[in-house]
C-alpha cells in the first residue's frame, strides 16, 4: 500500500497550533511553579557559563555547556513525544544531576574541589535509574492487546540488574574516552601498599603486604604506585549498587501496596494513556503475527466459560439460580455495585469510561460494576476496584450508603463510599474499561450527582446528603 503523504498545514492552522502550544505552556507554568523557575534558573547559569567561556577561549568548556542545554530538554522531549510522565520531582533532580555533572563538576571542577562529588553524583544515577527501571517494566507491559502481573520482587530485580547495567555502560564510557582521547574521566588514584602473591618469597598462594614508600617515574620520586582508575571505576560501581539497591526495595514496597505509597511515584515515570495516539488499522492481508508478540493464555484473568451473575427476588434474596450476564432475568433481580471515592481533602475520584462501553461512553463516572456469581457486593467492588485502577483497597474501608433498586433494569446497585489517599498518576489503568481518571472537589462532585438525571431522583438526594454532611 502506498504511504499517505502528509498534508501541509495553513497558515491559519499553523498560527492556532502555535497559541494551543502557547496556552498549554502557561498553564504548565501556573501548576508547577517550582519546576518552570529551576529550569530557567539553571538554563540562565548554563548560558552566562557559556558566554564566559567563550569570551575565555575555552572551546571544549563552551561544548559541554552547549550539551548541557541540549540535554535540558530531555525530559520535555519524553513527555511530549513519547506520551511519558515525568514526576516533577525526578525532572528538578535530572536537571539538578546534569548541571551538577557538567557544569560544576567539570567545568567549575568541583570533582578536584570535593572528593565527595563524583561518589554523590554516581549514587544519585543509581537511584534514578532504579526508579526508571521500573517505569521501563510499567511501561511496556501496558500494551493494549496484552498485558502479564508481574511479582514485585521480579520487578525490583529488573530494575536494579537495568540501573547496575547503565553504571556500568558509563564507566565503559570513561574509560573509552580515557583510552582514545587521552583524557581523565576515571581519575586515578595513590596506592601506599600493594597486596600481592606475585612478590610472596616463598611462592605460596598467599598475599604479603608491600608498602610503598616512593617510586621512581622519568627521575621523579612519586608519593606512591598511582593506580589508573581501578579504584575510581570500582568505587563508583559500588555507589551505583548501593543507590540501586534502595529505589529497588523500595520500589518493590510500592508494588506490593501500590495507590498508598507517596514518595516511589514522586521518581516513577508514568504511561500517558490517555494521550496515546489511536492504534493504526492495519490492512488484513499485510497483518501478520510478530515473532515477539507473545500469546495470552486461559487463566484467572481470562476465563473460558462465560461471565455469570446471582438472581435476587425482588426483596433481595438470594434464590440460588444464575444467569449469563445481560441474559435475560426474567421476574428476577442481579446485583451491581457503585463506588465513590474520595480522599483526605475531600476530593472525589472520577473515571473516564471507555468508548468501548455501552453505558455512557467516554464520560465521567464513579467506579462501578457488576457482582459475579458467588461475590458479595463488598467483594465485587474491590475486584472492581483493583481490575480498573490496579489498587488493593479492604473490606474495612467500605462504607455502604445506600441500595438504589432499578425495576427497569431489574437490577439492585450497593453504593459505597470510600476514603483513599490515592496518587492519580500512581494508577495502573484498565483501558478497556477506564480512559482516564481525575480528581474533583466536594461542590463538583454535588454538581456531578444533580446532573445524573439518568437515575432515580431518591438516589440523586441520598447520595448528595451523604457527600455534604459526612465527607469532610
Amino acid at each position: 500500500m502506498a504511504k499517505k503523504k502528509k498534508q501541509k498545514l495553513t497558515r491559519e492552522e499553523r498560527a492556532a497550533r502555535r497559541r494551543e502550544d502557547a496556552l498549554k505552556m502557561k498553564k504548565e507554568v501556573r501548576e508547577h511553579p517550582v519546576l518552570f523557575t529551576v529550569y530557567v534558573v539553571l538554563r540562565v547559569l548554563v548560558l552566562a557559563v557559556l558566554i564566559l567561556q567563550l569570551m575565555n577561549g575555552e572551546y571544549y568548556d563552551v561544548f559541554l555547556c552547549s550539551l548541557t542545554l541540549v540535554l535540558f530538554l530531555i525530559p520535555s522531549f519524553v513527555e511530549r513525544r513519547l506520551h511519558i510522565d515525568v514526576p516533577n520531582t525526578l525532572e528538578v533532580i535530572i536537571l539538578l544531576f546534569i548541571f551538577s555533572a557538567e557544569i560544576l563538576g567539570e567545568i567549575q571542577e568541583y570533582y578536584l574541589i570535593f572528593p565527595f562529588w563524583d561518589t554523590m553524583l554516581h549514587t544519585i544515577n543509581g537511584f534514578l535509574m532504579a526508579a526508571i527501571g521500573i517505569a521501563m517494566v510499567d511501561i511496556l507491559n501496558r500494551s493494549r492487546r496484552f498485558r502479564v502481573r508481574l511479582s514485585p520482587v521480579f520487578v525490583a530485580v529488573v530494575a536494579f540488574c537495568f540501573s547496575m547495567t547503565i553504571g556500568v555502560l558509563w564507566e565503559f564510557f570513561e574509560y573509552g574516552m580515557d583510552y582514545f582521547f587521552q583524557m581523565d574521566m576515571q581519575k586515578d588514584t595513590w596506592v601506599n601498599v600493594v597486596n600481592t602473591v606475585s612478590l610472596n618469597p616463598q611462592g605460596k598462594n598467599s598475599p604479603v603486604h608491600i608498602p610503598i614508600e616512593s617510586v621512581i617515574v622519568n627521575g621523579e620520586s612519586w608519593p606512591g604506585y598511582l593506580d589508573i582508575g581501578l579504584h575510581d571505576t570500582m568505587k563508583d560501581l559500588f555507589v551505583n549498587f548501593i543507590g540501586a539497591v534502595v529505589f529497588s526495595v523500595i520500589g518493590m514496597i510500592y508494588i506490593m501496596g501500590r495507590g498508598t505509597g507517596r514518595f516511589a511515584p514522586r521518581f516513577i515515570p508514568r504511561l500517558k494513556e490517555n494521550e496515546l495516539p489511536a492504534p493504526e488499522k492495519k490492512d488484513k492481508k499485510e497483518e501478520r503475527p510478530s515473532l515477539l508478540e507473545p500469546i495470552a493464555l486461559e487463566g484467572p484473568e481470562s476465563p473460558a466459560g462465560p461471565e455469570l451473575q446471582d438472581l435476587y427476588t425482588r426483596d433481595g434474596r438470594f434464590t440460588g439460580k444464575t444467569v449469563e450476564l445481560g441474559g435475560d432475568k426474567g421476574e428476577y433481580f442481579t446485583l451491581g455495585v457503585h463506588a465513590y471515592i474520595y480522599d483526605g481533602k475531600g476530593r472525589f475520584l472520577l473515571q473516564k469510561r471507555s468508548e468501548k462501553k455501552k453505558f455512557r461512553p467516554g464520560q465521567w463516572e464513579i467506579t462501578m460494576g457488576h457482582a459475579m456469581a458467588g461475590e458479595s457486593a463488598p467483594e465485587s467492588l474491590l475486584r472492581e476496584i483493583k481490575e480498573e485502577l490496579g489498587v488493593q483497597l479492604h473490606p474495612e474501608d467500605l462504607i455502604k450508603a445506600y441500595r438504589w433498586v432499578e425495576t427497569e433494569s431489574h437490577s439492585f446497585a450497593d453504593v459505597f463510599f470510600i476514603r483513599a489517599d490515592l496518587d492519580a498518576s500512581a494508577l495502573t489503568l484498565q483501558m478497556d474499561e477506564v480512559a482516564g481518571v481525575q480528581w474533583v472537589t466536594k461542590a463538583e462532585m454535588l454538581e456531578l450527582v444533580g446532573k445524573m438525571d439518568y437515575r432515580s431522583e431518591n438516589y440523586r438526594t441520598v447520595i448528595s446528603e451523604y457527600i455534604r454532611e459526612c465527607v469532610r
